[in-house]
């Protein structure tokens, strides 16, 4: 079996209790999974992670400077990868562009990018897998390549621990924003449509709302900060719905989905990963006005909880995800379309 050479972010490390960065989580999962597929995995890290497999540490100490990070993680890697590569191995780029000098240090291997739900300019490697068809139909055409797509992209969904979670259809009466406190993520329309319907909004997550102009908290809202993972399998499993009026094309949603293996549905925008992962009207409701959100809200009660966890566990589930992964990279191992 060939070896996957897996390539670190050069400043956050990758640890399983790194909740912060999904990358991180998303590494730790794949090496988990495709060590016990019997692939052989060696990931070059960093300070501060720890993973399921061989290590080379790359980077000894995290500095300020991430740009400092990138050039010296990369100079090592590069070099410890060459100690070790054989003519079928494959380099594994979770980091996109960061990892880019490394990897092509060593361009006698397939380069994968096997996890892209981050900007198009940030995708160098020939091989790529996308989080979902929204974000390979954006970096196709950011990268005009509409008419010349590739047979050896694919996408996989992220993967999703369902033992992180508990299914619970007996809901408390609040809805959840899951996130990163910022306006793009759509706060604000989570903020004026739960109130609108009369309805309490938990909020947790990085972040602060003085920093978008509230001089005080709203009166239906509580802040919880950030949380570990029994905060978060609680708060999840309780709440009416996920609520993720997101302004951008959002990649995939994580939150979405760890929503709905607790039997938690989801409203959303009408873009991104969210037309993938949200059936309007069966697993929740995709929003295209303010009134629909607040409609939204007033009518979750009409979602089944047990089609939401059956979706999570059809598309999601870690096993299964970890066999797409399984079946892409064997695939790229003869790169014949007609074998």
């Amino acid at each position: 079996m060939p070896t996957l050479h897996i390539l670190s972010c050069p400043y956050s490390p990758v640890h399983v209790n790194n909740r912060i960065d999904p990358f991180s989580i998303a590494v730790y999962k794949f090496i988990k999974h495709m060590t016990a597929l019997e692939w052989n995995c060696i990931h070059y890290d960093i300070e501060g992670s720890c993973s399921p497999c061989e290590t080379v540490r790359c980077l000894e100490i995290i500095h300020e400077n991430n740009d400092h990070n990138i050039r010296e993680y990369n100079a090592n890697a590069a070099i410890e990868i060459s100690k070790r590569k054989k003519p079928d191995d494959i380099i594994l780029c979770f980091y996109g562009d960061e990892n880019k000098i490394a990897a092509e240090y060593n361009n006698d291997l397939k380069i994968v990018e096997p996890h892209i739900g981050y900007s198009a300019q940030a995708v160098f490697a020939p091989y790529r897998v996308f989080c979902s068809y929204a974000q390979m139909h954006y970096y196709y055409g950011r990268m005009n390549m509409l008419l010349n797509p590739s047979w050896f992209d694919a996408v996989i969904y992220n993967a999703i621990t369902e033992s992180e979670f508990e299914y619970e259809e007996i809901k408390d009466d609040y809805f959840l924003f899951f996130g990163r406190i910022i306006e793009e993520k759509g706060i604000h329309i989570a903020i004026q449509a739960t109130e609108a319907a009369g309805k309490k909004l938990i909020i947790a997550g990085p972040g602060s709302l003085n920093n978008l102009g509230y001089q005080s908290i709203p009166k239906h809202v509580e802040l919880v900060g950030l949380c570990n993972v029994d905060q978060r399998k609680l708060l999840m499993k309780k709440a009416k719905a996920i609520i993720a009026p997101t302004y951008y094309l959002e990649p995939f949603g994580n939150m979405i989905a760890e929503g709905y293996m607790s039997g938690t549905p989801a409203i959303t925008s009408d873009w991104g990963g969210f037309n993938e992962n949200v059936v309007n009207g069966t697993t929740g409701f995709r929003c295209r006005e303010f009134k629909e959100f607040v409609h939204a809200i007033n009518n979750i009660d009409s979602i089944d909880n047990k089609n939401c966890k059956i979706w999570a566990m059809n598309n999601c589930e870690d096993s299964i995800v970890h066999l797409k992964y399984n079946q892409y990279l064997e695939k790229l191992q003869h790169l014949n379309f007609y074998r």
